[in-house]
């Protein structure tokens, strides 16, 4: 077979749209490519050599005492390539323009060109690659934070609710640590509804989450449980203490308003607050307990917080007394 020339290699090599270097066995670059010259133009570079000559290791080096990681992980490639270590590399890396963010992966392969060891260096341009792959990535997280929030408040659904505070509630049992919930609803709601409309009835529920969101911890969970009611998982927090937090979110919203075209609305909350019992054999009973002293919060009128006890039980018991969903 007829052997090709230098010269040929260099044209198929200016024929690709990746900037490449070839670089002897001691790292210096022996020759680069048109794409290669054309960067090195429209990016500042050395136009007159276009750094042929150049030890490509010491220009590694040079960047990696500046603090640039990505230089690093090249010069650990490239010094294993040369070295004979392992055949070829490739590292991935950033390298904005000022007008725009761009990416870049690297290529490292060894080879062989007139019985001399040579490595090609291959800097492709994957800006298209990446750009679509945050918009997937993107896509992706709106898509799971739609599948575990609810639309209209920004709040936890009531699915991801569960599938957060069952395991809470296991771990809590287990270690005998205090665990409460608290079930918010929002007073005669149905009225704001139909003398106001849904818009404004949305509105509503908003501010209540808004409220209640500012006085949570990181820990607390909050979520819509349905059309006006709320639940708030706390940990590490006993019916007292959950009691008190309760009074502070029912009195916050008590004191403030919600403006609308239609005039200035003041709402009004109940609330039903149960700790773990080493009753409760899942979180479901535990809800259960707190919608029952919700139930008796808006039975003694409205506006006020209830926490679940042995009378409360005594009672639902007896009169066949069922979770309200009444506003």
């Amino acid at each position: 077979m007829r052997r090709q020339s230098p010269d040929f290699a260099f044209t198929v090599l200016d024929a690709l749209t990746s900037h490449i270097a070839v670089l002897d066995e001691h790292g210096v670059i022996v020759g680069v490519n048109r794409a290669w010259r054309r960067f090195a133009e429209e990016n500042g570079g050395e136009c007159g050599s276009y750094y042929v000559g150049q030890n490509y290791l010491a220009v590694c080096e040079a960047a990696v005492s500046s603090h640039d990681g990505i230089a690093g992980a090249l010069l650990e490639g490239l010094q294993a390539v040369l070295h004979g270590g392992q055949e070829s590399f490739a590292v991935e890396y950033p390298c904005d323009a000022p007008d725009r963010q761009r990416w870049f992966v690297a290529h490292i392969t060894r080879c062989q060109h007139e019985g001399h060891d040579r490595v090609v260096v291959a800097h492709e341009d994957i800006t298209s690659r990446k750009h679509a792959e945050q918009q997937l990535q993107l896509a992706l997280e709106r898509e799971q934070l739609a599948a575990h929030t609810d639309e209209l408040t920004g709040l936890f659904n009531r699915r991801h609710f569960f599938s957060i505070a069952a395991p809470l509630f296991e771990s809590a049992r287990r270690y005998g640590r205090p665990l409460s919930v608290a079930m918010l609803d929002l007073d005669h709601f149905k009225r704001v509804n139909d003398r106001y409309g849904h818009q404004v009835g949305d509105l509503c529920l908003r501010h209540l989450a808004g409220i209640a969101s500012g006085h949570l911890r990181a820990a607390d969970q909050l979520a819509r449980y349905g059309g006006e009611e709320f639940v708030m998982l706390l940990p590490d927090t006993d019916a007292r203490q959950a009691h008190s937090l309760t009074e502070r979110i029912r009195s916050a919203v008590a004191g403030s308003t919600v403006n609308c075209e239609q005039g200035v609305i003041r709402l009004t909350l109940s609330a039903g607050i149960a700790g773990i019992d080493a009753a409760d054999e899942n979180i479901e009973q535990l809800i259960r307990r707190a919608d029952l002293a919700l139930y008796t919060a808006k039975a003694a009128g409205r506006n006020r917080s209830r926490m679940h006890s042995a009378a409360i039980a005594g009672l639902a018991e007896l009169s066949g007394l069922q979770p309200a969903r009444q506003s």
